[in-house]
């Protein structure tokens, strides 16, 4: 019926107003900065992790600004952009993990068995 269906663009509209002002307010902090001076306070890692936040926080607007002027986003380049930044995101996530494990108990070498992993290498190649 009618009032279910304004109802439910109510509800939709009032969902999207928070969503949008939750970023607003992740975004205020950030954006005071500018961010060239923000990268450079950051370790290359966490540039990364900022400017891949930036760039799917930008794409995500711009696609919640592209439903609400009613188009349709399946085929659109919006839809490749933010799969693009992800797979980013999933790298540095992958990065950031092997940083993890860097600074995680060292690993002891066994010089011994390294002596005799050298030595077969070098009588096999002479």
């Amino acid at each position: 019926s009618g009032m279910e269906e304004v109802s439910e663009a109510l509800e939709s509209i009032a969902s999207f107003e928070k969503e949008v002002a939750g970023i607003e307010a992740e975004l205020e902090g950030i954006l005071q900065i500018p961010l060239k001076e923000l990268s450079a306070r950051l370790s290359p890692l966490e540039s990364a992790k900022l400017h891949a936040s930036l760039a799917f926080a930008v794409n995500s607007l711009f696609f919640m600004y592209l439903k609400t002027k009613g188009v349709d986003t399946k085929g659109h380049a919006i839809k490749q952009e933010i799969d693009r930044v992800k797979k980013y995101i999933k790298k540095i996530d992958q990065a950031e993990k092997g940083v993890q494990e860097e600074k995680g108990p060292k690993r002891r070498v066994d010089s011994k068995a390294a002596g005799r992993m050298i030595m077969a290498g070098v009588k096999r190649k002479f």
